[in-house]
């Protein structure tokens, strides 16, 4: 048996690994379990070294499931996670205390307090989204300083479990550093200067690599927990999203993931960043070698499930049977989504009724996120040639239906369990062996769109 590879994934809600086969295609088994959560006063938090745990439980788990000759054959390790979470350590590599959670909030005071300074001082391509590590850090700064004053260094918390499972560097790959606020995308460097800024100047960044590096080797604690040999390359790996995105087959300019969800991501990936133009974007390195991505969402998601339960209905009832046999255009009801997130309805007659409202709800988003993607186009001057379209609404005929008919670039729904650990494992396989796997074979089917319902949906939505 030619080589297999592991791919951990820790996620917001739950940690994933998978094992894939040396083929590069066949996932031989998965594990998953609830990402742990705490809180630290009113703050949700994760723990790194619990985090690690449930981890390595995972892997543990998804091995066995593998058998003895995959777990002999173990050719290497990757690790992906959330983006904006970082973990600080001390002088011992001990992390000095739990880590905020992305969606916390606990930065976004200090992204707007610290904005002119941080372009100042440090400027970056693009925009500094509030929930970029650095504002965290000025969070941390203030509220922890005992723990900021103990912190030498930092780095995401992938990295950190991957640099935990045995002798190897402390390396950030240049995804996560996208998503600090202090690294300069096109250049692919640090800009430092932006921790003095938030109150954090005495840490030391850690290296930069690409995502897919080799940085150490499994050690033999870890080896044991695994029930393989010590050895095995350990290879750094990037952004869940991003690595979802290239299990997905995002791979090319032009090529734009849309992984809904209740925040419905938007990655358009592109070979070049014009920091004129990309001024006040989200952009960063991609996951696959010398490529960049611009980066948005729309509320989509959330906005679905706060309005299943208004209209008093089950958010878990499958959407087509909520919709029933609803006509493009929603009866004449339109919606539009602000820039500040909110949701607007017009036209609404008094004897509306639930499916009119969820079906117009559906098209507000498929229309949202074509203007969306209309200016990640203008602004990577990058035309789509084609969206990738995965999360749980792909499921449901009449979403994917109403997306092919409204959008840019060929449509295709990706039907991809646990894509994000399957990214990471593509990841170690073109580390070691220099080729990157085929993106996941299994696409959910095209809806049946002729020419007439096209021209329904152009007349209604334009």
């Amino acid at each position: 048996m030619s080589a297999t590879f592991l791919g951990i994934d820790v996620g917001t809600t739950r940690t994933k690994a998978v094992v894939l086969a040396p083929d590069g295609v066949t996932v031989l088994a998965t594990a998953a379990a609830p990402t742990p959560q705490g809180t630290a006063g009113d703050v949700a938090v994760h723990s790194p070294e619990v985090v690690r745990d449930v981890a390595v439980g995972a892997a543990r788990r998804a091995l066995a499931d593998a058998g003895p000759e995959a777990r002999a054959a173990l050719g290497g390790i990757a690790v992906t996670s959330v983006g904006e979470e970082a973990v600080l350590l001390d002088a011992a590599a001990r992390p000095v205390g739990d880590v905020p959670t992305w969606f916390s909030g606990v930065g976004h005071d200090a992204a707007r307090e610290h904005a002119a300074e941080l372009d100042r001082r440090a400027p970056v391509t693009g925009l500094r989204h509030p929930e970029y590590t650095v504002h965290a850090l000025a969070w941390w700064a203030r509220t922890r300083p005992d723990q900021a004053r103990a912190a030498v260094t930092l780095t995401d918390l992938g990295s950190w479990l991957l640099s935990s499972l045995g002798p190897g560097d402390l390396v950030m790959d240049h995804s996560h550093a996208s998503r600090t606020g202090l690294f300069d995308a096109p250049t692919r460097s640090w800009r430092p200067d932006g921790l003095d800024v938030v109150g954090m100047g005495g840490l030391t960044l850690p290296r930069l690599v690409p995502s897919g590096t080799v940085v150490g080797e499994l050690g033999a604690p870890a080896a044991e927990q695994f029930g393989v040999a010590p050895g095995v390359p350990l290879v750094s790996g990037g952004h869940d999203h991003f690595c979802g995105a290239l299990a997905a087959g995002a791979r090319s300019p032009g090529d734009l993931f849309v992984s809904a969800g209740t925040s419905e991501a938007h990655l358009l990936v592109t070979d070049a960043l014009d920091p004129a133009a990309t001024a006040g974007s989200e952009v960063g390195c991609f996951v696959a070698d010398g490529l960049f991505y611009l980066h948005a969402a729309l509320p989509s998601g959330g906005l679905y499930l706060s309005w299943t339960r208004l209209l008093g209905l089950d958010p878990a009832t499958p959407l087509d049977l909520l919709l029933g046999d609803e006509p493009v255009g929603s009866r004449g009801v339109r919606g539009s989504i602000s820039a500040e997130r909110r949701l607007s309805l017009a036209d609404v007659p008094l004897d509306v009724t639930p499916a009119t409202l969820l079906r117009a709800l559906m098209e507000t988003t498929a229309v949202a996120s074509r203007d969306l993607t209309r200016e990640l186009s203008r602004t990577a001057g990058r035309s789509v040639v084609r969206r990738l379209l995965a999360g749980r609404p792909t499921e449901s005929p009449a979403w994917r239906e109403i997306r092919t008919a409204v959008g840019e670039g060929e449509a295709a729904f990706v039907d991809a369990d646990e894509a994000t650990a399957l990214g990471a494992a593509h990841l170690a396989v073109r580390a070691v062996t220099g080729t990157l796997p085929p993106p996941v074979p299994r696409r959910r089917p095209d809806p049946d769109l002729p020419a007439a319902r096209r021209e329904e949906y152009r007349r209604a939505l334009g």
